[in-house]
């Protein structure tokens, strides 16, 4: 019977990952899905998540717990849940109940309706996301820089609810950086992707962890490991400098052979090198950017070395130990 991984990255949830694990379990009877639950456990130190993790491993039986050594952040998460994966498909999910366990169907058979396509995102309305307002905006932003930078296709927006095939799983948890953004992996991957329309809830319990610094961060991440534009950029503004230089020089010397010229005053020496030395402090932030990814990048981690070992527990144990 085929197989359907479910990863979810985790991060001082409880009550939700209950109803989510109640959710599946319901639709598998229902629906007569084989489904297989790995939740992959982002905050270790916080207590409440790792004990409701313990419970529901004892408590269903297609349930799996991991947990990292220390936080890693969701996409280390993910990718430490996709090589743990058993599943002829996998999905991801958040842990926050937006992403409506009811869906999954919806998203499994658009993906075997086509047998090119390799991965979906499942995206809501933009109109009905159930989102902050600076997150919309943050997103549509985040859009646009891929199209530009990534070479996005126009109109594939990128979703963390999505379903992939093993072989393209397989393919990113191979071939990760330092840095990584599971999205933009897939899309660098493959071609074969698309969008399915779904619903969006409003979060049940707490409050969104995704602030505008880890906007910032992430947009950072995906502009500078899987783009060249900026380098290029830098390069082409160097190369207009040069010409523009030049074109300066020519035009003081010509001007000082035909109709003379006093001492240039102080403030267009102080302009020009203001902006020169600008423009090349401006080139070595960029490359230094780039140059701790390549040392983060020898430094990468592999997946198995960022997990606890399996401590699940035994559930006949713990079953005889409740009567």
């Amino acid at each position: 019977m085929t197989l359907y991984s479910i990863v979810i990255p985790v991060y001082k949830s409880t009550k939700s990952l209950e109803t989510i694990a109640s959710q599946v379990n319901d639709l598998q009877k229902e629906k007569g899905y084989n489904f297989e639950i790995i939740f992959v456990n982002d905050s270790p130190f916080f207590l409440d998540t790792e004990t409701t993790l313990s419970n529901l491993v004892v408590r269903y039986e297609n349930v799996q717990a991991f947990s990292l050594k220390k936080n890693q952040g969701q996409q280390f998460a993910v990718l430490c849940g996709l090589k743990k994966a058993k599943g002829d498909f996998i999905l991801t999910m958040d842990d926050d109940l937006q992403h409506p366990v009811k869906e999954i169907p919806k998203l499994i058979k658009a993906f075997h309706a086509d047998p090119q396509v390799e991965a979906i995102f499942a995206v809501p309305n933009f109109k009905k996301r159930k989102h902050d307002a600076w997150r919309n905006f943050g997103s549509y932003l985040l859009n646009k820089m891929d199209v530009i930078f990534l070479k996005k296709p126009e109109g594939l927006y990128k979703s963390s609810f999505r379903i992939m095939s093993v072989e393209l799983c397989n393919t990113i948890v191979n071939n990760y950086n330092a840095m990584p953004a599971v999205s933009s992996l897939i899309i660098n991957s493959t071609n074969n992707i698309k969008n399915i329309e779904i619903e969006h809830n409003s979060r049940e319990y707490g409050k969104s962890n995704y602030t505008v610094r880890k906007l910032i961060n992430h947009s950072l991440n995906n502009l500078l490991h899987y783009s060249s534009v900026p380098l290029k950029a830098i390069g082409l503004v160097g190369i207009l400098v040069f010409i523009a230089s030049v074109l300066f020089i020519i035009y003081i010397v010509v001007r000082k052979m035909i109709v003379g010229t006093n001492f240039p005053g102080y403030a267009s020496i102080v302009s020009l090198v203001s902006f020169f030395g600008g423009l090349n402090l401006l080139a070595v932030g960029i490359i230094g950017e780039y140059l701790i990814r390549i040392l983060r990048e020898q430094q990468k981690p592999k997946l198995d070395d960022l997990l606890k070992e399996s401590q699940a527990p035994d559930r006949l144990s713990a079953l005889q130990k409740q009567f």
